[in-house]
C-alpha cells in the first residue's frame, strides 16, 4: 500500500528590501543615487576640509560659547546686518556648546537639513504621483545639494541662510500634498514653520508673509466648510499661527537699523537686473558667467508658470484652487524676495557682485515652478519644464562644481595660513593682524579678544597661542 504524499507548499516571501518610495523602479534607483552620491560627497568634503576655525560672523557665536555673553537674550534678538536670527543662533550655539566649540558641527547641519529636505521633496513627488518617480526629479538633489554652494555648506554660519529655506520648502511640501483640509498633524507642522520663519532673519521674514494669507484661507475652510475634515480646533491652530507670526514681524522693526554700508538701489532698472541676476544665481554660482542667458532663462519660467497658476486660479475651485492658491502666494513672495534683495544690493553689484552664499536663497523659486507644473500641466509643457530645469542643472553641475572649489581654495589658503602661524608661535595680537581679512576683515579688536576667550576655554587650535607680545615684531602679511 503506497503511503499518501501531501504536497506541502511553502509560503513565499518577497525579497524586496527597498522602501516603497525607492521601489526598483529605474528612475527612483536613478534620482536616489544621485542624492546619495551628492550628499555623501558633501559630507565627505567635510572630513577633507572642514577646519574648526570660526569666520566672519562664527565670531559672534564665541563669546556666549565662551560664557563671555552677559545678555544672552538682547544678544539672540540683536540684528546681524538686516537680520535677526534668534532661531538659528540658538541652534548654533547648543551645537557648538555639545561639540566643545568645533565649528564643524554647523557644517555637517547644514548639509545633512539640506539632503533631508531633498529627500523629502523626492518621496512627496513620489506619492503625489501615485507611487511614481521620474529620472528628472533628480532636479532636486541638483539644485540643492551641488559643491557651487561650498560657501553655504562649509562656513557654519550659512546656516542662518539655509534654516528659512528649508523651513519654505516644507511649507512648499505641505502645499505639494495637498488633497484635502488639513489635518491636525500636518496644520501643526506647518504652524511651527510658520512661526519660527520670522525668526530667521529677513529672508524668513520675506518667505513667510505670503504663506500666511494661504493658512489663513485655509482656517477659514475649516470654520466655515462642511466638508468632510473640517476641524475648528485645526482652524484655531493655524489662525492663532498666523496671529503669532503677524506679532513676531512687528517686533522685528521695532528699533531696526537699516545697515548704513548697504546703500539704497540708484535706480529702478539696476534694482530690476540685479533682481533677476540674484533668481538666476537658483542654477548656481556658474551663472555669473553667463548673466544675460540665465536672466533670460530663469524669467522665462518664472512667467510662465505664474500665467499658468494664474489661468488655474480662474479655471478650477476646491483642492486644485486651494493649492494653486499657495503655490501663487509663495511664487508670488519669492517675486517680492527677490526685488527686495536686488533693490537693497543694486549699488553693490557692479563692483562686488552677487556672493556665491545666495545661491540657496533663490534655489526655492525654480522648484515652486518645478512643482506647479506638475498640477497643472497645459498643452503638455510639464515634460519641457521639468526635463528642462533638469538638463540645465545637469549642465551647470561641472561649472558650478568648479566655482565651489575656487571658494575651497581661498578657504584652505587662508586657514593653512592660521593654523601655520598657531604653530610657529606668533602671538594673539600679531596673529589677529596677519589674519584678520580672512577671519573677520571689520573689527580687530573683536577678534583679539574671541580668539583669547577660545584660548582660555582650550577649544580648537586657538588653545595653543602663546602669550601677546609686541605685534609690531610680526608684520602684517
Amino acid at each position: 500500500m503506497k503511503a499518501d504524499v501531501t504536497e506541502i507548499k511553502l509560503p513565499v516571501y518577497k525579497t524586496n528590501t527597498f522602501p516603497r518610495f525607492i521601489s526598483r523602479d529605474p528612475a527612483a534607483i536613478f534620482v536616489w543615487s544621485v542624492w546619495a552620491a551628492m550628499l555623501l560627497f558633501a559630507v565627505a568634503c567635510i572630513f577633507m576640509y572642514g577646519r574648526n576655525i570660526p569666520l566672519a560672523e562664527d565670531w559672534h557665536l564665541v563669546a556666549p560659547l565662551t560664557g563671555n555673553e552677559p545678555g544672552l537674550a538682547k544678544w539672540l534678538w540683536q540684528q546681524n546686518n538686516e537680520h535677526r536670527i534668534p532661531l538659528p543662533k540658538i541652534i548654533l550655539l547648543a551645537l557648538l556648546k555639545i561639540t566643545h566649540g568645533d565649528f564643524r558641527s554647523g557644517m555637517f547641519l547644514t548639509v545633512l537639513s539640506t539632503g533631508f529636505i531633498v529627500a523629502a521633496l523626492i518621496k512627496v513627488f513620489y506619492h503625489v504621483r501615485g507611487g511614481k518617480t521620474y529620472y528628472c526629479d533628480a532636479f532636486f538633489p541638483l539644485a540643492l545639494l551641488h559643491i557651487g554652494n561650498w560657501e553655504n555648506f562649509y562656513w557654519s554660519w550659512q546656516f542662518t541662510f539655509i534654516l528659512p529655506t528649508i523651513l519654505t520648502l516644507f511649507l512648499l511640501i505641505v502645499i505639494i500634498q495637498y488633497k484635502k483640509l488639513l489635518q491636525l498633524r500636518i496644520a501643526l507642522a506647518a504652524a511651527v514653520c510658520t512661526i519660527a520663519l520670522p525668526l530667521c532673519g529677513a529672508n524668513g521674514l520675506m518667505y513667510v508673509m505670503p504663506a500666511l494669507p494661504w493658512l489663513s484661507y485655509e482656517a477659514f475652510l475649516h470654520f466655515r466648510s462642511k466638508e468632510a475634515g473640517a476641524n475648528r480646533s485645526v482652524g484655531l491652530i493655524l489662525i492663532t499661527a498666523v496671529l503669532i507670526t503677524l506679532l513676531i514681524a512687528g517686533a522685528y522693526f521695532i528699533g531696526y537699523e537699516r545697515p548704513a554700508w548697504y546703500p539704497p538701489s540708484p535706480d529702478v532698472i539696476t534694482t530690476l537686473i540685479t533682481s533677476a541676476k540674484f533668481m538666476s544665481l537658483a542654477f548656481g554660482p556658474a551663472v555669473s558667467s553667463y548673466w544675460g542667458l540665465s536672466m533670460v532663462a530663469v524669467l522665462l519660467v518664472v512667467i510662465c508658470t505664474g500665467t499658468l497658476l494664474i489661468f488655474t486660479l480662474f479655471k478650477y475651485r476646491g483642492t486644485a484652487f486651494t493649492r494653486a492658491l499657495g503655490l501663487s502666494f509663495l511664487l508670488g513672495g519669492n517675486i517680492i524676495f527677490a526685488l527686495a534683495l536686488g533693490y537693497g544690493r543694486a549699488s553693490m553689484v557692479p563692483t562686488l557682485g552677487l556672493p556665491m552664499r545666495y545661491v540657496l536663497l533663490a534655489v526655492p523659486t525654480l522648484i515652486i515652478c518645478y512643482s506647479t507644473w506638475q498640477f497643472y500641466d497645459v498643452y503638455e509643457l510639464k515634460k519641457f519644464f521639468q526635463w528642462g530645469l533638469f538638463l540645465i542643472m545637469l549642465a551647470l553641475i561641472i561649472p558650478n562644481t568648479h566655482k565651489g572649489f575656487e571658494w575651497r581654495n581661498y578657504y584652505l589658503t587662508g586657514t593653512k595660513a592660521v593654523q601655520q602661524d598657531i604653530k610657529n608661535g606668533i602671538p594673539t595680537a600679531a596673529l589677529a593682524a596677519r589674519n584678520q581679512q580672512f577671519l573677520l576683515h571689520w573689527d580687530k579688536q573683536m577678534l583679539i579678544s574671541r580668539m583669547k576667550q577660545l584660548k582660555e576655554k582650550g577649544m580648537g587650535p586657538f588653545k595653543y597661542m602663546i602669550d601677546d607680545e609686541p605685534a609690531d615684531k610680526f608684520p602684517v602679511k
